[in-house]
Formats: structure tokens, sequence, C-alpha cells
């Protein structure tokens, strides 16, 4: 089996500082602070760039075969394809307004809040299900050619934050996430 299993496990890591990141922007919302709404737009940027435009299609073609060879799988399946339906439009609703405040519109807090804790519950809650339940089933069930085809049928980009060379774009979410790794390492130690 090619190394599309790791790489999908690997994104929901490197989404999950993301959903992280956000989540801490959030926060200082309910600390009475103002949030680095740029830093939220690039993060938002990103998972609406990257994870709906080859994450979330490659999985659907894991899901379709899951799906012919497992009928009992199928509502979670359902579900989940479902899911990336929500997950874009949310994604892109929050991307609209971040980018708006950013822009010098005035937005209401409450309405920024609602829907980033909404996208934030709803894609690890996307993630948890495709991790526990979807990810063995698909590693159970596919064989090495169908593999083959998946990755054939998207055509690889190269993850512009993850990848080999940071898009310039996200040169500011990677020193977040830099800052992040070091705080977390001198509490390990």
């Amino acid at each position: 089996m090619p190394n599309t299993l790791a790489i999908w496990h690997a994104d929901h890591l490197n989404f999950a500082k993301l959903l992280n990141l956000l989540e801490e922007q959030l926060g200082l919302f309910r600390e009475g602070e103002s949030p680095d709404y740029q830093l939220m737009l690039d993060i938002m940027y990103y998972m609406t760039h990257y994870p709906d435009v080859l994450h979330h299609p490659k999985e659907d073609l894991v899901f379709a075969r899951i799906k012919e060879r497992e009928s009992a799988a199928a509502p979670t399946i359902d579900k989940l394809s479902q899911q990336h339906g929500a997950l874009k439009a949310c994604g892109e609703k929050l991307v609209h307004d971040l980018d708006d405040v950013v822009n010098g519109s005035i937005i209401e807090r409450e309405r920024i809040e609602t829907s980033a804790l909404e996208y934030l519950a709803s894609f690890r809650d996307h993630m948890r299900i495709e991790e526990t339940d979807v990810m063995p089933l698909a590693a159970r069930l596919l064989r090495d050619k169908d593999w083959l085809a998946i990755d054939a049928a998207i055509r690889h980009i190269e993850d512009p934050l993850f990848g080999s060379r940071i898009d310039e774009r996200y040169g500011a979410i990677a020193q977040q996430i830099e800052r992040h790794s070091k705080g977390a390492s001198a509490l390990t130690r």
C-alpha cells in the first residue's frame, strides 16, 4: 500500500495544529483581548485551499471504494461525505467574514466566534471519525491497485505550509507553530 494513509494521518495532525491556533485566537475573545485576525484569516485560507482542494477529494475517492466493498460502512461514509461539503461552506463563510474584518469592515465578534467554534467542533469530529472508523477500514479493504488509482486521480499538490517549501502567505502561521513547538518542548524538559 502506498503511503497515502500515512499522509492522510499526517495531514490530520497538521490540521489539528491549525485548529488549536485558531482556538487560541478565539480564546482571546473570551479574555477581552483582540485576536490576530490576519493569522485567523491565513489559517482559514489554508484550510479552504489545501484540505478542501486535495485532502478531502482524495478521501472521497477512498470513501467510494470502501462503500463498494463494505455496505455496512455506508452510513458513516455518507455522513463524512456530507461533512466535506458542510466544512467547505462553513470554512468559506469564515474566510469571507475574517477577510472583511481584516479589510476594515465591522462584524459582530459573536458572529465570527460562533462560526469558528462550529468549524472547530465539526472538523475535529470529522477527523476523529476518519481516524477511528474509516482509516482502519481503508487499510483492510483497499489494495495497492486501489491506492495507485486514487493517487493517480488527484494531482499531487505540495502542502504550502507543511511541505518542503513554505508559501509566503503562510509564513506567520509557520512562525506561530514554531513558537508553540518550542514552548511545548520546554514544558516537557
